[in-house]
């Protein structure tokens, strides 16, 4: 470890205003940017595919952006979305075309409970 700090230092003066940044930029520049590019990018066309699965494919995407491959699993945990019945409120998912509780049809709409036709 020692080796690894002594080759960094080497060249820096560590009296001088900049010496912070300087090694912050060796630093830097030992990462290889590309590579964590493409990473990020294919987390986030996993977290697409997974968001796709279950309704939320924006949030899921943004997980996958901002925590990698730890997005998968926060998306996995969190509640899927739902919908309200119109007739009793009972929050249903997306995916059933009756409520669980009353057997009332639910509409196509966005969930929002949408005011029933006339």
């Amino acid at each position: 470890m020692e080796s690894w700090v002594e080759r960094l230092l080497q060249g820096i003066d560590l009296e001088a205003p900049d010496a912070a940044l300087q090694v912050f930029l060796r630093i830097m520049g030992l990462v290889d940017w590309w590579l964590l590019l493409w990473l990020t990018l294919l987390c986030m066309a996993v977290g697409g595919l997974i968001g796709w699965r279950r309704g939320t494919f924006w949030r899921d995407v943004a997980l996958a952006a901002a925590l990698g491959p730890l997005g998968w699993g926060v998306s996995f945990l969190l509640p899927p979305p739902t919908r309200a019945c119109r007739q009793c409120g009972w929050r249903n998912t997306l995916k059933v075309a009756a409520c669980a509780r009353c057997g009332g049809q639910l509409s196509v709409a966005s969930g929002q409970g949408a005011a029933a036709p006339k």
